[in-house]
């Protein structure tokens, strides 16, 4: 395929379907954690770079596996807020890369892509922890009702949360609904986060409480 024709058949279609893909995860998100919008916005963008590429086959086929490898790559480092949900774009992206026959990416771009995306994902996962520069642990509440952060005894019981050692009250919107997030001192009293968390539990509204460090909640 020449360079100075356009992009046709099976590979631009794969790219428009990753690019719907994209627009339907990004819509999820939304709906899920407004809050997260800008995550969402941006990676349906990334998503669509590939169709400002028509007109230059071989670079769309690079721009299509570049952006697929990092767009997988970003859907499991960020999983945890629901970025999961660009997998199939991603997917639709590395085969929109090599279903033109006579326009693949090349040898070099090919093995490069997929090593850069492992090794992002390997670096974000295996970091050894570093325990002075972690922020403190947190209890994290769900709620059973997104209207449950105005309801006045909900409210005022969270506001006695304070008292019991909490650092921090926030009630924010969460892929899975709203949350309550308590923040605790490092080096915590157990006894004393014992007490926090059977507060927390008590208040109303309360589904699940867990209890979060930077890398897990359990």
């Amino acid at each position: 395929m020449d360079e100075d024709q356009s992009v046709a058949g099976l590979q631009w279609r794969l790219a428009v379907a990753a690019v719907v893909a994209a627009g339907i995860a990004a819509a999820l998100g939304l709906a899920m954690g407004p809050y997260l919008g800008g995550y969402f916005v941006l990676s349906a963008g990334a998503a669509a770079l590939p169709l400002l590429m028509r007109d230059w086959p071989k670079g769309f086929s690079r721009v299509c596996l570049a952006a697929g490898a990092g767009l997988l790559a970003w859907s499991l480092i960020g999983a945890v807020i629901g970025m999961f949900l660009f997998v199939p774009a991603a997917l639709l992206l590395f085969f929109a890369a090599f279903s033109g026959d006579g326009n693949r990416p090349g040898a070099w771009p090919a093995l490069a892509a997929p090593v850069a995306a492992v090794a992002a994902v390997a670096a974000f996962y295996l970091q050894p922890p570093d325990p002075d520069n972690e922020p403190p642990p947190s209890f994290q509440a769900t709620l059973d009702s997104m209207s449950r952060g105005h309801d006045r005894d909900f409210n005022r019981g969270k506001e006695r949360l304070w008292d019991f050692g909490a650092t921090r009250v926030e009630v924010g919107e969460h892929p899975v609904g709203l949350v309550l997030t308590v923040g605790i001192p490092k080096g915590f009293a157990e006894e004393s986060q014992d007490r926090l968390e059977e507060q927390i539990r008590q208040l109303p509204g309360v589904v699940d409480v867990r209890f979060c460090t930077f890398h897990t909640c359990d």
